[in-house]
C-alpha cells in the first residue's frame, strides 16, 4: 500500500546558501583564539584578588557565553533568511532517497489559449510544469499527458529531466476541447503499470494544469457514466495525491464566430453566393461596432460592423460572386478579444457550374411521362433544361445504372419505384453516402418493402452487411386517401421555401397511397412533412457524410397528384438541394474529425502532401477502394484550412476548413466547492490557485514569498543585534 503524500513539506529555495552556516564557527574561533594565555608567579597580594576573581567568575562566564551565543545565532539566522526556507503545501518536498511519479495533466482545450496579458494560460501552464520538474529531487520521474478529445501520452515515468523540459517546450496547444473522464481512466492505467515496472517509485502524484472551464470539468454524463467516473477517481485517489493547478481567471469575457454557412447551398459559379456569419458573445459587456471582415482565397474582401449585446447573439450577412468552379476558401475574422482561436471560422467551398443529378427510373417507358422518374426530371430543370443554362444536369437511368456508373460523379440520386435492391447495388448507395452524395427514395406500386428493409437497412437496426440507409422501416401500403398536410412548422430547411406561402398548394397536396414509415425511437432520422393524422410522409437522416430522404409515395401520378400540383417543382427542388449539400459538409469538419476524400485511380501511385494551417506538410497516403483513390487523413488538431496537394496541379487539389467547436468558447468556470461538491463528492484533492502571482509562487502554486519565514528571520536578526549591543554596554565588552 503507498504512503500517504503529505500535506506539508519544508524546504529552502536558495538551498546553496546554506554553505555559509559555516561562518557560525567564526565567534567560538575568535573567542578561543582570544582567550589569554597565564603565566603563574606565587605572589601574595594575587592571592586576594584571586579570591575576589573566583567569586565572580561564575557570572563572568556566563555573560561571555550568553554574547557568545548570540553572535553565533545571529550569524545563522542571517544564512537562513538569505536561503529562503519555506514551507510547501503540496507536499513537493520529500525525504532524501524517496521516488516519486510526478504525472503532469496539461488541459489541452482551446480555453487555454486564453491571453489577458503577455501570456496564454497554457503558457502559464507550462512555466508551472517547468518549475515541477527543475525543484523536485533528482530521484523522482515524470510522466506528461495532453488532456484533449483522447488523451495523449507524451512522456511516461522518465527520469531526463533536459528531455522533460524540451518536451514541455515543444509541446503545442490543440484546437479541441477535453473530455475528463478518459483521461482519469488514463492516468490510472499509467500509474498502474509504473508501479508494476518500476516499483522504486513508490509515491505518485497528479497535477491537472487546468483552467477549470466548466465545460470541460462538469462532462453531462448518463448515470452509468457517471458512477463509472467516480470509481475511476475514487481509485486514482487511493493510489495518488491529486492537485488541481488553477491557470484560468474568474469572470473572463469572449466573443466567438459560431457558424459561417452559405444560405443557399450549394454555391455555384456566376451568382452571388450569400454567407451568414452568426456571432456569439459569452460574457458581461458589449461590444459595439464589432468588426467581422471577410476573406476569400486569403484575401480580404469586405468588412462589416455588427453590435452584440452582452450574452448575446449577432448575425452578418456578406455577398460574393464566384466567377469560376473549383475549391475556394472563405475565412471570416472578428478580432478583438484575450482568445482569438475562435474569432475565426473557415469555410471550403466546392463552387460548381452546376448540380449534377440521376435519376433512377423503376419503371421506365418510351412514351413522354409514362415512366416514374419523367415528372421528376421535368421538375428539377423545368425551363433551364430547355436553354442550356441549367443549374442542375439531370440524366434518367434505368437501375442498372447503380453499378455501372460512377456515382461519385453525381451530387444527389434519386430513386424513383425501384422494386428492390441487390447486395452489390447496396454497397454502392452506402459508399456514395460515405463520401457525402444524396440519395432521395420515391416509392411506388413496384416496390418491395422487405427487401427494402432487408438489404438496405433500416436506421437503429442495421442489416447483414452493417449498412443502415434507410431513415424508417416501410411497411404496409395505406389505402386511405390525405387531403391535408403538416408541415411540422415549417422547421425543416427543406420546407423554409413554403413557410409564409400558404397559396403553395403544399398543405393541400391529395395523396392516395402512401407506405407506412416507422421511424427508430432516436433522434437519428428527421420528419420532414406528416399527414394531417401525424403519420410521417417524408422523412431524412444523415448517413456517413450525406443525407438520406425518404417520401413515402410516388413520384408520378396515381398514388398521389403531387407531381401535379403547383408545390411539385419548388420542393424536388429543395430536396435535391439539400441532398447536394453533402458534398459541402464532407470538406467541413470539426477539430480531431478526419479528413476523408476520394480521387480517380489515376493518382493512386502518387504521395499527395497536406498543407496545414501552421503552413507544415504531411505527407498522405492513397489507398485503392474499388474505382476510386480514398485518402483520410486524421491530424486535424488546429482549426484552419488544410489543402490536398499534388505534383500537378490537374491531378486536382483539394481544400479543406476545419473549425472548433463552439461549445468551448463559454469560458464559464467551475469552483472548487462546485467541483468538490458536483464532479469528485467525496474525492480528496488539493486545489492550488497560480494565477495571481505565477512569477512568485512554488511548484505546488503556494506563495513561497508570501509564507513569511525569511521576514520573521530577518526580524530575528534585528533583534539579536540590539540584543548584542545592550549585553556588550551592560557587561562592559
Amino acid at each position: 500500500m503507498l504512503s500517504p503524500t503529505p500535506l506539508f513539506a519544508f524546504g529552502w529555495v536558495n538551498l546553496p546558501m546554506l554553505g555559509w552556516l559555516a561562518a557560525a564557527a567564526a565567534p567560538i574561533l575568535i573567542q578561543l583564539l582570544s582567550r589569554r594565555k597565564y603565566r603563574e608567579t606565587p605572589w601574595a597580594a594575587m592571592e586576594f584578588l584571586r579570591a575576589a576573581v573566583r567569586r565572580r567568575s561564575r557570572r563572568i562566564r556566563f555573560e561571555q557565553w550568553l554574547l557568545l551565543a548570540v553572535r553565533t545565532l545571529l550569524i545563522v539566522l542571517v544564512v537562513s533568511a538569505v536561503a529562503e526556507p519555506y514551507v510547501d503545501s503540496s507536499g513537493m518536498a520529500l525525504s532524501p532517497g524517496q521516488g516519486v511519479h510526478r504525472v503532469m495533466v496539461f488541459d489541452g482545450s482551446y480555453s487555454m489559449a486564453y491571453k489577458p496579458a503577455d501570456k496564454t494560460r497554457f503558457d502559464r501552464a507550462k512555466e508551472l510544469a517547468r518549475r515541477i520538474v527543475k525543484e523536485s529531487p533528482q530521484s523522482d520521474a515524470f510522466s506528461l499527458m495532453l488532456m484533449s478529445r483522447r488523451p495523449r501520452v507524451i512522456v511516461n515515468a522518465a527520469l531526463d529531466r533536459a528531455a522533460i523540459l524540451r518536451e514541455i517546450d515543444d509541446l503545442r496547444l490543440p484546437h479541441e476541447t477535453a473530455e475528463l473522464p478518459p483521461v482519469v481512466a488514463e492516468v490510472r492505467r499509467m500509474i498502474d503499470e509504473t508501479r508494476e515496472h518500476n516499483p522504486r517509485l513508490d509515491r505518485h502524484e497528479v497535477y491537472f494544469l487546468t483552467d477549470l472551464q466548466r465545460m470541460t470539468w462538469a462532462p453531462k454524463l448518463s448515470e452509468t457514466a457517471r458512477a463509472e467516473f467516480l470509481r475511476q477517481t475514487s481509485e486514482l485517489a487511493k493510489s495518488a495525491a491529486l492537485i488541481v493547478h488553477d491557470v484560468g481567471r474568474p469572470h473572463a469575457d469572449n466573443l466567438a464566430i459560431v457558424d459561417l454557412r452559405p444560405a443557399d447551398p450549394p454555391v455555384m459559379a456566376g451568382r452571388a453566393a450569400s454567407l451568414r456569419v452568426s456571432l456569439k458573445d459569452f460574457g458581461r459587456r458589449a461590444r459595439p461596432r464589432q468588426n467581422v471582415d471577410l476573406l476569400v482565397d486569403g484575401r480580404r474582401i469586405a468588412r462589416k460592423e455588427v453590435d452584440v449585446s452582452p450574452g448575446g447573439s449577432a448575425e452578418v450577412e456578406f455577398s460574393y460572386l464566384f466567377d469560376a468552379p473549383g475549391d475556394h476558401s472563405i475565412e471570416v475574422a472578428a478580432p478583438g478579444d484575450a482568445l482569438d482561436i475562435d474569432n475565426h471560422r473557415f469555410l471550403a467551398v466546392p463552387v460548381r457550374r452546376e448540380i449534377r443529378v440521376l435519376c433512377i427510373d423503376g419503371r421506365p417507358s418510351g412514351e413522354r411521362f409514362q415512366g416514374a422518374a419523367d415528372y421528376l426530371a421535368a421538375a428539377l430543370a423545368p425551363r433551364e433544361q430547355l436553354s442550356g443554362n441549367a443549374r442542375l444536369r439531370v440524366e434518367v437511368s434505368a437501375e442498372s445504372a447503380l453499378l455501372e456508373r460512377n456515382l461519385a460523379d453525381y451530387d444527389c440520386l434519386f430513386l424513383c419505384n425501384v422494386a428492390r435492391f441487390s447486395v452489390g447495388e447496396a454497397h454502392a448507395l452506402n459508399a456514395y453516402l460515405q463520401g457525402g452524395g444524396g440519395v432521395i427514395f420515391f416509392l411506388g406500386d413496384r416496390v418491395r418493402a422487405e427487401s427494402y428493409n432487408r438489404e438496405l437497412g433500416v436506421a437503429g437496426q442495421g442489416r447483414g452487411g452493417g449498412a443502415e440507409i434507410l431513415p424508417a422501416r416501410l411497411g404496409e401500403v395505406v389505402y386511405r386517401p390525405q387531403f391535408r398536410l403538416d408541415p411540422l412548422g415549417y422547421r425543416h430547411p427543406i420546407l423554409q421555401a413554403f413557410r409564409g406561402r400558404g397559396q403553395s398548394g403544399l398543405l393541400t397536396t391529395p395523396v392516395f397511397n402512401y407506405f407506412k414509415l416507422s421511424p427508430p425511437n432516436d433522434s437519428s432520422t428527421t420528419t420532414v412533412l406528416a399527414t394531417a393524422d401525424c403519420v410521417p410522409l417524408i422523412v431524412e437522416r444523415r448517413v456517413g457524410q450525406g443525407r438520406v430522404v425518404l417520401v413515402a409515395t410516388s413520384a408520378e401520378p396515381g398514388w398521389s397528384a403531387l407531381p401535379l400540383w403547383p408545390s411539385f417543382v419548388p420542393l424536388v427542388q429543395e430536396i435535391a438541394a439539400f441532398c447536394a449539400a453533402g458534398r459541402l459538409q464532407r470538406c467541413n469538419v470539426m477539430v480531431g474529425e478526419p479528413l476523408n476524400a476520394s480521387f480517380p485511380t489515376s493518382v493512386a501511385e502518387t504521395a499527395p502532401r497536406i498543407q496545414a494551417p501552421d503552413g507544415r506538410e504531411h505527407p498522405a497516403r492513397l489507398r485503392l477502394v474499388g474505382d476510386r483513390a480514398a485518402l483520410s487523413f486524421a491530424d486535424t488538431a488546429l482549426s484552419g484550412i488544410y489543402v490536398v496537394q499534388f505534383d500537378s496541379p490537374l491531378d486536382g487539389n483539394r481544400t479543406f476548413a476545419v473549425n472548433v467547436d463552439p461549445l468551448e468558447s463559454d469560458l464559464a468556470r467551475i469552483e472548487p466547492e462546485e467541483l468538490r461538491a458536483e464532479v469528485w463528492p467525496e474525492v480528496p484533492f488539493q486545489h492550488q490557485t497560480v494565477w495571481q502571482d505565477l512569477d512568485a509562487a512554488t511548484v505546488g502554486g503556494t506563495d513561497r514569498s508570501e509564507s513569511g519565514l525569511h521576514v520573521v528571520l530577518l526580524y530575528c536578526v534585528l533583534g539579536l543585534l540590539l540584543a548584542d549591543t545592550f549585553f556588550s554596554w551592560k557587561f562592559g565588552h
